[in-house]
């Protein structure tokens, strides 16, 4: 065990509450909260990744994949205010076959520096593409339904009018693929600039040259763009037989 590490982490986290404690600052509470809450989760998580390595089994392997993957669908219908129950299914169907497709290109895209599809290989990438998708997509969820939830007059309009079911839901949709889009936008426009492109530097203290770290960091930036997108896309096609009745009327229990 590195003390030394741990002794200076604990140093970082004692400043800052030192000194919110001297201004008195009303986010104590607020921010030891999160440090335990940030132990507790990297706890647990390192625990279950160590576990995964030690076993380094392909069965080992991919219950933890889908683990992953249904955790991520799960916190992702909670950002979205949805309901497990309805939109639960639909949710992973759309992270399983983005993370998927863009984790599988990726991995091979990676050969370079490991084996593709090996366990170091799969768990990073996996992590880090389903950790992508929660925030971004429960809020691209959450926009298309509340909006079809509080704006169904244009909805019903344009079925009025003779328009097809796909083209009443084309307006939300557009809106839900924005609010999906610009995070990810955002963060590749201001990487170094407004945002630190903390998979470069990790690469960088972990030995490997300095254009292989900046050619992954783009490729996961990349990757991330793709997965969030592919992922809404997905899910709101999957969710239209769960989320309309037979008269393509809204069910009211989707929040």
């Amino acid at each position: 065990m590195n003390y030394e590490l741990i002794g200076v982490t604990l140093l970082f986290l004692a400043v800052p509450l030192y000194l919110l404690c001297i201004y008195k600052v009303k986010l104590l509470p607020r921010t030891i909260r999160a440090i335990l809450k940030m132990l507790i989760y990297l706890s647990v998580t390192g625990l279950c990744v160590n576990m995964v390595f030690a076993y380094n089994h392909w069965a080992v392997t991919s219950v933890w994949v889908v683990m992953m993957m249904a955790l991520g669908a799960f916190l992702t219908v909670v950002k979205g205010r949805l309901t497990q129950r309805r939109f639960f299914l639909p949710t992973l169907a759309g992270v399983v076959v983005a993370v998927a497709v863009v984790g599988g290109l990726s991995m091979l895209a990676l050969k370079s520096l490991a084996v593709p599809f090996d366990i170091r290989c799969i768990v990073p990438v996996v992590g880090i593409l389903t950790g992508t998708l929660i925030e971004t997509n429960g809020r691209a969820l959450s926009t298309y339904y509340m909006g079809l939830a509080h704006h169904n007059q244009l909805y019903y309009y344009m079925l009025g009018n003779g328009a097809t079911h796909g083209q009443a839901l084309e307006h939300f949709a557009h809106r839900a693929l924005e609010r999906a889009a610009l995070p990810c936008i955002t963060n590749m426009a201001l990487q170094v600039v407004g945002i630190t492109p903390l998979l470069l530097w990790g690469m960088l203290l972990a030995g490997s040259d300095v254009l292989t770290a900046v050619c992954v960091q783009i490729l996961m930036l990349a990757a991330m763009f793709c997965t969030s997108v592919l992922s809404v896309v997905i899910t709101l096609l999957v969710a239209r037989r769960f989320a309309f009745d037979a008269y393509l009327r809204l069910k009211q229990d989707n929040k």
